[in-house]
């Protein structure tokens, strides 16, 4: 029997609304921040909620609730709230390829124009995951060396040897301990990373038992890019198309700092069912503050869109987040 556990194990905190700040117009009290607290990037999507209460005399109706990322889906259970009720907003995030402190506010509107901002707010902490079948890193998008400790134990197989397969020479796994008790032998490794092409990286870990030719067990090892905080490097957060025709030609320009701009050599569009495509992007000139793209959207992209673009060069990354609405021709 083989286990495979992290070195390190963090406490995390998931939940709903602590320390309320009250956002009251009209008689309706809106939850104001929403912490969700120390989250790790393998229990994504988190869950939690918010709660609208109606302290008026008449019944509201909620008209709508957006969101300022593509990474939140919230699911409205009714949009009658009748006086003196309360009702219990499900808000689910998905933090997939994200680090660090994380913000994003949602926006709940009423039929009658009234609106009410909401703050998500907390922090996405790096992780190593076993699934049982694959071992998963989660690494920034630093250039400096990174390396990750984990732990392979097994009860079957005290003489047990490994070998490390992979096509990136930024990649190094290193035995740094092993001992036995009990039966149970430990195995400490580490995982050195330096300047590896992530995108195309394959690797693997065969366990191979004394006396034995073959492996009796292969891990393979993936990587996931974690985009780490933005640094000022847009000044486009976000693009909002008033309306989105389908396998048209949409340009759009992101504006930010020049010499990030300058230095992009990747840009990922990243959307439900692929629906939004970059088909291409004209470099900026040395004092040009933005980019131009070319977005088209295919028969995937269905009512209100949501989607993001997600550009590097070669030290860091920033998003830019994609919303609009379909015209059905």
């Amino acid at each position: 029997m083989i286990r495979i556990v992290p070195l390190l194990l963090l406490f995390v905190v998931f939940g709903c609304a602590k320390d309320e700040v009250r956002n009251d117009i009209g008689g309706v009290v809106v939850s104001d921040v929403i912490d969700i607290g120390q989250v790790r990037v393998k229990e994504s999507p988190v869950k939690t909620s918010f709660t609208i209460t109606n302290r008026s005399t008449a019944a509201i109706e909620i008209d709508e609730v957006l969101s300022g990322c593509g990474c939140t889906v919230i699911e409205l259970p009714q949009r009658i709230i009748r006086p003196s009720k309360s009702m219990e907003v499900p808000v689910k995030i998905d933090l997939f390829g994200r680090k660090g402190d994380f913000n994003t506010d949602l926006l709940v509107r009423s039929a009658a124009g009234e609106s009410w901002r909401i703050l998500i707010t907390g922090k996405v902490i790096e992780d190593i995951w076993y699934d049982g079948q694959s071992i998963r890193f989660y690494i920034g998008l630093e250039q400096e060396v990174v390396s990750k400790d984990f732990t392979i134990s097994t009860i079957d197989y005290p003489d047990i040897q490994f070998e490390f397969e992979t096509n990136d020479s930024g990649l190094h796994l290193s035995e740094l301990t092993r001992s036995t008790k009990d039966g149970e032998t430990k195995i400490l490794f580490r995982l050195t990373v330096h300047n590896a092409n992530f995108f195309r990286t394959s690797s693997r870990i065969d366990l191979i038992p004394a006396n034995v030719d073959s492996p009796m067990l292969t891990i393979p090892v993936y990587f996931q890019h974690l985009l780490g905080e933005q640094k000022q490097l847009l000044a486009t957060s976000q693009i909002n198309l008033s309306e989105i025709k389908r396998n048209e030609n949409i340009t759009v320009k992101v504006y930010g700092n020049r010499t990030f701009l300058r230095n992009v050599h990747k840009i990922s569009a990243v959307s439900p069912d692929d629906a939004m495509t970059m088909v291409s992007h004209a470099m900026p000139t040395l004092d040009s503050d933005h980019l131009e793209l070319i977005l088209v959207f295919n028969e995937n992209c269905q009512g209100l869109f949501r989607g993001s673009l997600v550009l590097f060069s070669h030290d860091d990354a920033a998003t830019v987040q994609v919303s609009g609405i379909v015209v059905e021709e």
